[in-house]
């Protein structure tokens, strides 16, 4: 999700000493290895689809058995008062990275990661943009993933950080402007608020169960590529006329996108109508041969297929959806 500064520091801290307690429990055979296969990157699930040890962004989320042995993180996770979508706890060797991208995908066009360092050292070093931090252990934080970013782990200590993602309320970005308010005016970080760790105490967690539509509707569609337009023209190297015959391509497929859906909306029935379209469509576009870029340096053909193409069926969410209807 695109943000105003390329960090954010929450007014929040957290218990250390519980959770490396809490992180400590597991063993090694309950780490996933990254999906990505970069190396010294790994995962553990707390809340993931149907509360299993998969890597799925999309679809009803429940805590995992792992979250379940997690008291105080559970209780962290609740304070926000957010709807959380899939979260972990995130490992990185020392000596290791994590690799320069940008999050792409239709999740991070709509989600923020929040991060709070469990074990972590000054060595360890967070790149946004122009940016570099380094996340202390307790302290929460937010980074803006539609920019180049990385991390690299320079110490021979393993990195260990508790990360939460969520659309977020509108509550919560109220917090999020009033914190860059503040640090914009005093050129500081407002106080934090400490969130103790209470033994016993219950505490229910708001899960994401509609995070994905079986079907990506025409409006959406229509946001999702009227973003990357907006990118597209703006890029001041981009070739105008360029621009213009991608613009056209793109919004011939969200009028006939909006035809289908206007006949088959979220039916079975449609999918081999939209399945038709976006293959057409992506042909068309390879078969230019030129593109253009963004302001975050990607070029526009790779966002449009990651976040719009990936997202716009899915079969698992429409039978999601239909369970979750005769329920």
């Amino acid at each position: 999700m695109k943000l105003a500064s390329e960090f954010v520091k929450l007014p929040l801290a957290f218990n250390v000493e519980r959770l490396i307690e809490e992180v400590s429990q597991f063993e090694e055979s309950a780490w996933q290895p990254h999906p990505g296969k970069h190396a010294g990157n790994s995962a553990l699930p707390l809340v993931s689809y149907g509360g299993q040890d998969n890597d799925d962004f999309s679809g009803q989320m429940a805590e995992t058995p792992h979250l379940q042995k997690c008291e105080y993180i559970r209780q962290i996770a609740a304070s926000f008062g957010e709807v959380m979508g899939r979260s972990r706890l995130m490992r990185l060797t020392g000596g290791s990275e994590v690799p320069i991208h940008v999050d792409a995908i239709y999740h991070w066009h709509r989600h923020v990661r929040i991060h709070i360092p469990v074990i972590t050292n000054d060595q360890v070093l967070f790149h946004c943009g122009t940016q570099t931090v380094n996340m202390k252990a307790g302290e929460c934080w937010l980074f803006d993933a539609w920019r180049n970013h990385k991390v690299v782990n320079h110490s021979d200590e393993t990195r260990i950080h508790l990360v939460l993602d969520t659309a977020g309320s509108s509550r919560f970005w109220d917090i999020v402007d009033n914190t860059l308010s503040h640090y914009r005016e005093k050129g500081n970080h407002p106080p934090a608020q400490h969130l103790e760790y209470t033994p016993g105490k219950p505490v229910s967690i708001l899960l994401e169960k509609y995070n994905l539509t079986p079907v990506l509707t025409p409006g959406e569609v229509d946001g999702l590529v009227d973003d990357i337009i907006i990118e597209m023209r703006e890029y001041p190297a981009n070739d105008a006329e360029q621009v213009e015959i991608l613009v056209k391509q793109m919004h011939r497929f969200c009028r006939d996108w909006r035809m289908i859906f206007s006949v088959y909306g979220y039916e079975e029935q449609g999918t081999p109508q939209y399945l038709a379209l976006l293959k057409k469509t992506r042909e068309i576009l390879l078969n230019m041969p030129f593109d253009v870029q963004l302001k975050n340096g990607q070029q526009s053909k790779t966002i449009l297929f990651a976040r719009v193409f990936t997202a716009a069926i899915s079969p698992v969410v429409r039978k999601d959806f239909a369970e979750a209807l005769n329920n």
